[in-house]
């Protein structure tokens, strides 16, 4: 099966792909301290309340970068919506040689 899936794979145009990827941000997840060259402790401020996360996503395409979007929160279907329908069905319609669903 993975075999054939592969066949399938070689036979699509990379001009008729977009990658997508998300990644979060947590403010608060910063270390109690650090190590010095010398071995010893190094202390620094560290955020004093959780805050919010902060969602990072892109798109991109063999001609590069496609848009990005960040916001407060994590991502959720209504939020990928947003950034699918402002940025991503407009690059599928504009590109016409697209035949892949």
């Amino acid at each position: 099966m993975r075999y054939e899936f592969r066949l399938g794979v070689d036979t699509i145009d990379i001009k008729n792909l977009i990658f997508i990827d998300e990644t979060g941000i947590k403010k608060a997840l910063t270390r109690h301290y650090g190590i010095c060259v010398d071995g010893g402790r190094v202390y620094d401020e560290r955020p004093g309340n959780k805050g919010k996360n902060i969602t990072v996503i892109g798109a991109m395409s063999d001609e590069g970068l496609i848009a990005t979007m960040t916001w407060a929160g994590s991502l959720n279907t209504a939020s990928f919506l947003v950034f699918m329908s402002a940025n991503i069905t407009t690059s599928v319609v504009d590109g016409s040689n697209c035949s892949y669903g």
